[in-house]
């Protein structure tokens, strides 16, 4: 495993992260599902360990993971260890309870109290606003970043994240013809009002490339020095070859998957790029998962990729050769194979949808 110096934590994280969406199992939140079916407690759990033993440190989780199930679970591999030897990440802004907004401020304290009962400690290495939905007029989005900092002054968190968008570059702001213009806008204004430490994006073999005169999450991070984790690394599935079956068997009510498909013409397209992917790299699970994680890790330096699971089986396999990295012959390749893929996300919109109120579009 490697390591790498995320900043605002101060200290070396794993290069592959747990993302624990998964393990929480089936979940619905305000009439919508947000979780995976499918999913045994002690299964999940043993998965846990094994990530730990892997040398995997950093482990990303949200109160609405669950519902709190995936917090709870990684409390019972904290209870195993001393605090200071993994990195916790956990987010707010998507369960509002009995409050008018996620983001007021007692309901930002009351979630990080559950949070951190359910991990069992007494602080947060890292604490995102996981919405972008501050309410009207953005009504609670000065609170909700002078209450992040008062819970970073009280020793409650150690650092503070937000999402970026599916796609962006600070160009596009400023072009009032770019159809993705205000949603550049947006982003830039929470990026400059919250100051994060990190931010986490959606990046994968399917992510659309940049010119080099764009600015985009990746080169805004590393220009002002804010750490990055990867989400959606293997593509909830769909870049392990694994997604069709699993849509053809349908899914529950409770699982966010049956809640917006993924278009046919899609799978078929990554389909076949993951054919050719499996013919010059194998097709074993570790194959392509050791291609799907390097090209994160090659294309993104110095972030950290969040890789999920829902079992110890899946964990082992997933990280089998993760440490194997990709030549740039490799990489042409994949560029080459993944572009289909990438001109019809380009004209049909994100993978998981737009993002919608109360509703996490996250992980794995």
């Amino acid at each position: 495993m490697d390591y790498t110096e995320l900043p605002g934590l101060g200290r070396p994280v794993s290069r592959i992260g747990a993302g624990c969406w998964t393990i929480g199992g089936p979940a619905v939140n305000n009439g919508k599902p947000i979780g995976w079916e499918g999913v045994d407690e002690d299964a999940a759990y043993a998965g846990l360990v094994r990530s730990r033993d892997l040398g995997v440190t950093l482990f990303d989780t949200a109160d609405v993971y669950g519902l709190g199930r995936s917090e709870r679970l990684i409390g019972r591999l904290l209870a195993e260890m001393r605090r200071d030897e993994l990195v916790i990440s956990s987010k707010v802004g998507y369960f509002a309870g009995t409050a008018r907004h996620p983001y007021l401020q007692r309901q930002i304290r009351h979630q990080l109290a559950t949070t951190l009962d359910n991990l069992g400690t007494d602080y947060l290495d890292l604490y995102h606003l996981h919405s972008t939905d501050f309410g009207p007029q953005d009504a609670y989005l000065a609170p909700a970043i002078w209450t992040l900092r008062r819970l970073r002054e009280e020793g409650l968190i150690r650092a503070v994240g937000i999402r970026a968008p599916h796609r962006f570059a600070a160009e596009w702001a400023t072009d009032p013809d770019h159809p993705h213009a205000a949603e550049a806008r947006r982003f830039l204004a929470l990026y400059a009002a919250v100051r994060p430490d990190a931010i986490t994006v959606r990046h994968n073999l399917m992510t659309p490339l940049y010119r080099p005169d764009e600015t985009d999450v990746l080169a805004l991070a590393r220009r002002d020095g804010v750490g990055v984790l990867l989400k959606q690394t293997l593509g909830q599935g769909l870049l392990l070859g694994t997604y069709r079956n699993r849509t053809e068997q349908g899914f529950s009510s409770a699982d966010h998957r049956s809640r917006k498909p993924v278009s046919s013409t899609l799978v078929s397209l990554v389909e076949h790029a993951v054919g050719r992917i499996g013919q010059r790299f194998g097709t074993a699970r570790s194959d392509l998962a050791r291609v799907a994680i390097q090209y994160a890790l090659h294309t993104a330096p110095g972030a950290v990729a969040l890789v999920g699971f829902r079992d110890a089986t899946q964990i082992t396999d997933n990280l089998a050769r993760s440490g194997e990295p990709l030549t740039d012959q490799n990489l042409h390749f994949l560029h080459r194979v993944m572009s289909p893929v990438r001109e019809n996300l380009t004209e049909s919109g994100p993978l998981a949808g737009p993002a919608q109120k109360n509703r996490p579009t996250d992980h794995q």
